[in-house]
């Protein structure tokens, strides 16, 4: 035998069937394989080159796809005599309900495509990311402009915004997607010295805030020294009134709702999202591959 095929749905009546395939040669379709990483529509093929079945084929790695197939009795017994023909033995199944289920409560297309791709082998980043979204609390003095930032990150006008210091009292939150992984963004009130019971209180909640949030930014205010824990992601934000020239950059991560540095709020944007990324550990999404249908 030169390769193997095994189930991922259990046996029964379904809408479809899906199918691991190692060493799946290239007779049983017909056309090739697609790039590692895509998928695209194919018809499954017997020695005969008579017509299995139609069905989606996502190539995982070399010498590895899935088959995405109809689930029927029928046509499941069928694509066994066929790919037996071929060459390939049955393998014992996987737990599918387990993969399935994982599969079921991804939060995001990143976290999808991991457990599509790798199973439920352990995850090089916290293994609950697959099952709920990261959150990111944004943290900072007065009129550091977190609420802009949030605005403009989720793509929407979620929060309140005014120069008058201390208009952010309650939490605020909103989500985005970064690199296939949607992340759940918090703004909180900003931090000062006040006799202000409602802004104290928001203050408060700030703690509680960052006791459940996986990262912390600190958005650091032009002409004050960025301070907060050494776990917090320091942003430089408004950077546009910090005067900055390209010969004299800001340290770190910058941020400004009009652009800096010849870069766009967009591009300031995906830097960030980028090193938000690479302090959860968290892979970006694969795109697919030229050529790929």
């Amino acid at each position: 035998m030169s390769g193997s095929f095994r189930w991922l749905t259990p046996p029964g009546p379904g809408a479809l069937g899906l199918l691991q395939v190692a060493g799946l040669p290239p007779a049983a379709l017909d056309r090739e394989l697609p790039p590692r990483g895509a998928a695209r529509f194919a018809r499954l093929r017997d020695a005969q080159g008579g017509l299995l079945d139609e069905l989606v084929v996502w190539h995982l790695a070399d010498g590895t796809c899935e088959l995405s197939l109809h689930g029927g009795d029928g046509v499941r017994a069928l694509v066994e005599t066929g790919l037996r023909a071929h060459g390939l033995a049955l393998a014992a199944p996987v737990a599918p309900s387990d993969r399935w289920q994982a599969l079921a409560a991804t939060p995001s297309p990143a976290a999808a495509a991991w457990v599509a791709r790798h199973g439920l082998a352990a995850p090089p980043f916290a293994a609950d990311f697959l099952r709920r979204v990261p959150v990111v609390l944004l943290t900072g003095g007065v009129n550091a402009g977190k609420s802009t930032l949030l605005n403009a990150w989720s793509g929407r006008d979620r929060a309140l915004v005014s120069e008058r210091p201390g208009t952010t009292r309650d939490l605020v939150s909103a989500q985005t997607l970064v690199g296939g992984w949607r992340l759940e963004l918090i703004d909180s009130a900003g931090l000062r010295p006040t006799s202000d019971a409602l802004e104290a209180a928001g203050q408060r909640l700030v703690a509680h805030a960052r006791a459940r949030a996986d990262l912390v930014i600190h958005l650091a205010q032009p002409g004050i020294i960025a301070a907060g824990a050494a776990d917090e992601l320091v942003v430089f934000g408004k950077a546009d009134l910090r005067n900055l020239t390209p010969a004299a950059p800001a340290p770190g991560l910058i941020w400004s709702n009009r652009g800096c540095l010849g870069r766009t709020p967009e591009q300031l944007l995906s830097a960030l999202g980028a090193a938000v990324l690479a302090r959860l550990a968290l892979p970006a999404a694969e795109s697919p591959q030229p050529g790929a249908s």
